[in-house]
């Protein structure tokens, strides 16, 4: 079992730390609720340009570069990430240098001085970033993909954002954006690693005068399909990249455990049935695999594939063929077993550093309000049978959930969605 503690502030603020033997390493890991999907039409974008944006100076290190030395100094490793629900920072280092790191962390998300000519010039570094999506194919048929699914609505925009809305943005715009969501209520704090004495009072003495404030919500997703959908982004490629995904189950969904089966014997490995079918016996695809993308009110689960350019018809079937024989032939004993031992392993082997183990905890408290143990997570994939797949396929993976997006050099929609029209 972990040994891990929370602890509720008084605003809000979660704080979880998770002492580890053997290690002198530290990770101090924020999560924020915030992400695209808060984001208003005009705004897209906002939250990934922000997380630029901490990294460009505060007053006490004015500059990018102050920053990069006062970590570098100590070989610490420090990112950011944004998503959809939710943003993160972190840094990872020798356990001696906590007190740095967490003085680093508090001071780039609020005392950041969002200097003008600096938000000027890293609009260029988000416009190649931008530039450099599109044209990765395997990454861009991610938001081919969520357009298709949501449209308009804040899950079917781009994380990163579009060039006409990011050219708008002002500094004003960013520290209102900043003093909305990176309120106390909105963050989880993790620290896992060595040497945790006074962890917990020293993290005190950051965050508790950050005023509190009601959590901010995003707009519920709304899902209305009733037939098969194609999206076909025309673009020259000496391959064919697509996702092939079905309406599922949001994240909160009871459900989940089945999914996380289920995607594990479909497409997490080189053993699953898309790679042995696709790739080992048919040659049809280099990268293959199943893929879960759940939200706190909405889910899709599917395919995601490089292929012949000249076989992607095929390759669609295929895959759409690995979908139907959930439903009609049961799991064997044998291969429930190993996505069982898999997702065990995975989790294990998942677990051994300081960052692994404060992510695990906080975007359980972020997502869920709640952790559980890794054993705990183990009983319920141990749980599942070979009906309860069945059953979840046969409900979920129906044609009127069922939407294909394609990223190579057609132009004509009409013969991939007649293919996925006979499913």
């Amino acid at each position: 079992m972990l040994d891990f503690k929370v602890t509720d502030f008084n605003n809000g603020l979660k704080l979880i730390t998770a002492p580890l033997a053997n290690t002198k390493a530290v990770t101090i890991l924020f999560l924020i609720s915030v992400g695209s999907r808060y984001e208003e039409a005009s705004q897209n974008g906002i939250s990934h340009f922000l997380e630029h944006l901490f990294f460009k100076g505060t007053n006490k290190r004015p500059t990018t570069l102050d920053i990069a030395k006062t970590l570098d100094g100590v070989g610490a490793s420090y990112n950011a990430f944004t998503g959809e629900e939710h943003t993160g920072f972190y840094v990872r280092s020798a356990s001696e240098h906590f007190d740095l790191a967490l003085d680093v962390l508090y001071d780039l998300l609020y005392n950041s001085k969002f200097d003008e000519a600096e938000i000027e010039k890293e609009k260029g570094v988000i416009y190649e970033e931008i530039n450099m999506y599109q044209d990765m194919p395997q990454s861009y048929i991610v938001d081919v993909a969520k357009k298709l699914f949501y449209g308009d609505q804040s899950l079917g925009r781009p994380i990163v954002g579009q060039k006409e809305l990011i050219k708008k943005f002002q500094r004003k715009d960013f520290l209102t954006y900043r003093d909305e969501f990176y309120s106390s209520s909105n963050i989880v704090v993790a620290v896992a690693g060595g040497n945790g004495h006074l962890w917990q009072e020293k993290i005190s003495k950051f965050f508790e005068n950050l005023p509190a404030k009601k959590k901010n919500l995003f707009p519920k997703a709304i899902e209305k399909q009733e037939k098969p959908a194609t999206a076909v982004f025309h673009k020259k490629t000496d391959q064919a990249h697509m996702i092939l995904g079905f309406r599922s189950i949001p994240r909160i969904d009871g459900r989940r455990p089945i999914l996380k089966v289920l995607n594990n014997l479909m497409g997490e490995n080189m053993s699953s049935r898309l790679f042995i079918e696709l790739r080992e016996k048919r040659g049809l695809a280099y990268y293959i695999s199943s893929e879960m993308a759940d939200y706190q009110d909405a889910g899709v689960f599917g395919a995601a594939a490089g292929a012949d350019i000249l076989r992607i018809e095929e390759t669609i079937k295929v895959i759409l063929d690995e979908f139907q024989k959930l439903k009609t032939q049961k799991v064997s004993s044998e291969e429930l077993i190993r996505a069982k031992e898999n997702l065990k392993g995975k989790l294990y082997l998942g677990l051994e550093e300081s960052f692994s183990v404060a992510d695990f905890l906080a975007t359980q408290q972020l997502f869920w309000e709640k952790i559980e143990d890794p054993e705990d997570l183990i009983k319920k994939y141990e749980k599942i049978t070979a009906e309860d797949i069945q059953k979840f396929a046969q409900e979920f993976f129906v044609s009127k959930n069922l939407n294909l997006a394609i990223i190579g050099p057609f132009k004509e929609e009409e013969k991939f969605q007649k293919i996925i029209e006979r499913y």
